[in-house]
């Protein structure tokens, strides 16, 4: 079941960029941004009312509450549909986040002192091996070199906000403290939305459209996604949820494609190879939920396409 709940995440997420790039069209960064946060904060505010979780948050937890939610939400979540309105490649700009793992690693490495296995250190530096060729293929496509530092910024802002929750907000449960940031990011990012210029590409008909793919993006890819994900998180341990992440440019490559989008020869190598670093990692390492760990001993972790 564990693989289960892993591939469907991988599909979904992998959704999301074709989602940005239809929204883009009538609707600036800020409102798609402030748009999914928005409803994903009414899926899992709806779940935390239903199984009437108890609320475990701090004063103390505001500050680094608030770094979370400017690094790990906020920032990608505007720099993400803004890259795609001006590239108008989903695909591309959804293969960068597949830096995540490696960089939570490198960032866990300073700042909490943990090791991965040598099997885990493998297969994501494998992985980032295959993954620099499509930095090659950006740079071959003559993407600017401040949009390319841009793209690969969002993994790193994950990265960082994965280790300050593992960090200082370990003790607030998953789902509570998912809620805590989308509210949070709603807060910052809806101002920004409702003072933002409308695309000069916008028309009435394609206002349906571009509203329908935000609601699409929030409920299901922010509020339902990310619930499945800290789920396997529990159960599983970060490191295995988060190569969740490399497999993402897949659904962002096959939805790119279908929508008449360049995909090289040099994109699917890498991705075959990204394929191949994901099993070396995840193979025989998910666990039975009897044999995982309790949810008071966990750390949860923010990975988000």
């Amino acid at each position: 079941m564990p693989y289960v709940w892993f591939l469907l995440i991988c599909s979904i997420w992998g959704s999301s960029f074709i989602l940005m790039k239809r929204a883009a069209v009538c609707l600036s960064p800020a409102a798609i941004s402030a748009g999914r946060v928005g409803f994903g904060a009414l899926v899992v505010g709806l779940l935390v009312w239903r199984l009437g979780a108890e609320l475990r948050f701090r004063r103390r937890d505001l500050l680094p509450l608030a770094g979370v939610i400017l690094t790990g939400f906020v920032w990608p979540y505007t720099a993400q549909p803004w890259l795609i309105a001006k590239h108008q490649n989903s695909a591309f700009i959804g293969m960068t986040v597949a830096f995540t793992p490696l960089l939570t690693i490198a960032v866990a490495l300073i700042v909490l002192k943990t090791q991965p296995t040598l099997r885990q250190t493998l297969g994501v530096f494998g992985a980032l091996g295959f993954l620099s060729m499509l930095m090659w293929d950006g740079w071959k496509q003559q993407l600017p070199l401040a949009d390319l530092t841009l793209a690969f910024s969002v993994p790193l802002a994950y990265a960082i906000a994965n280790t300050w929750i593992r960090r200082w907000l370990g003790h607030v449960p998953p789902l509570e403290l998912t809620l805590w940031c989308l509210l949070g990011s709603l807060a910052v990012l809806l101002p920004l939305a409702l003072t933002s210029p409308v695309p000069a590409t916008a028309t009435m008909g394609s206002q349906e459209l571009a509203w329908g793919a935000v609601m699409i993006l929030g409920m299901v890819g922010t509020g339902v996604a990310t619930s499945i994900f800290l789920r396997m998180v529990q159960q599983q341990g970060p490191l295995f949820a988060g190569m969740v992440t490399n497999l993402v440019p897949i659904g962002a490559m096959a939805w790119g494609w279908l929508d008449a989008e360049a995909i090289t020869s040099r994109q699917l190598a890498a991705v075959l190879g990204v394929l191949c670093m994901v099993g070396l990692v995840q193979y025989r390492s998910a666990v039975t939920p009897a044999a995982a760990p309790s949810v008071t001993e966990l750390e949860p972790i923010a990975v988000e396409a």
